[in-house]
């Protein structure tokens, strides 16, 4: 029997770093995504000292960029013939919005579009798995809906409010929308929200102020999970067989299920901001004809 593969992005710390670690002592060959090639090394160094069995790998890109996610996608699609989980948790939290040489506001892109896109272009991996998992690390339902479809396709300036809030409830939307795609195939999707956690979102914050920086990390040490607990939730999502229950796929810190918003469920947003996004991605979205893609 070959060993689950996993992919999981943001792997290089946080609640990512956790994740890779847990699983490739649970006998996964993990793949990690991160921009740090010397924290790759580091996090590689970790999960092989706890199993050496498999070929762990650090696969360095830049998720904020769609060239960068399309070609890690090419990488896992050439090292794996299958994969039982990919875990997203890649993330930024931002104060103003910036534009990529692409041309997106990188919020958006790489807290969202990186992830439709890895899905996307990964699918053949998880249908080809017993029982392929995917798990967006976000928000599940913590946010209202503060998307303005017209101003992403535009390139318009977004409130500096609404930026990281519109990019998770991005995420919910995501969640719901493929997992009725994919409800007669083998992938389960989940989305989470872990709470609040000590990591360096703050630290590492653009366009938010150093007060406001240090309050908020502040908050993060006095009452903030460790990521090895905040990382309890996406594990058991991608490795467990029962871990996703038949009451929903949204889940809050300590692997509780929680209600999908009527917001998240809403078909039209759900069908529009699917259709916005393969309209922004043509260009790395190649060849694919999978179901959920059309």
């Amino acid at each position: 029997m070959n060993e689950p593969t996993s992919l999981v992005t943001g792997g290089t710390g946080g609640i990512g770093r956790a994740v890779a670690v847990r699983l490739a002592a649970h006998g996964h060959t993990v793949l990690i995504a991160g921009r740090s090639r010397e924290r790759g090394a580091h996090v590689v160094q970790a999960m092989t000292a706890l199993n050496a069995a498999q070929p762990h790998a650090h696969l360095a890109a830049d998720l904020s960029l769609m060239g960068d996610t399309a070609r890690l996608s090419d990488q896992v699609l050439q090292r794996a013939g299958s994969l039982d989980s990919l875990v997203l948790c890649a993330g930024v939290f931002a104060g103003r919005p910036e534009w990529t040489s692409e041309g997106l506001e990188r919020t958006f892109a790489l807290n969202y579009l990186s992830r439709f896109l890895l899905v996307t272009r990964l699918l053949p991996l998880l249908t080809a798995a017993p029982a392929g998992r995917v798990v967006l690390v976000a928000n599940a339902g913590q946010y209202g809906d503060t998307l303005d479809f017209d101003a992403i396709r535009t390139g318009r300036t977004p409130p500096r409010r609404q930026l990281s809030a519109a990019s998770q409830f991005a995420n919910d939307l995501l969640a719901v929308e493929l997992a009725s795609r994919l409800v007669d195939s083998n992938v389960e999707v989940s989305c989470v929200f872990p709470g609040v956690v000590r990591t360096e979102v703050f630290r590492n914050a653009r366009g938010v102020p150093a007060p406001l920086r240090w309050v908020a990390r502040g908050v993060q040490q006095l009452v903030g999970r460790s990521p090895e607990e905040a990382a309890e939730t996406p594990f058991r999502l991608a490795h467990e067989p029962t871990a996703i229950d038949s009451t929903g796929h949204f889940f809050g810190p300590g692997h509780v299920s929680v209600p999908v918003p009527d917001r998240a469920a809403d078909p039209q947003r759900r069908r529009e901001l699917w259709e916005l996004s393969q309209e922004l991605l043509r260009p790395w979205l190649g060849g694919s004809t999978s179901e959920a893609a059309s």
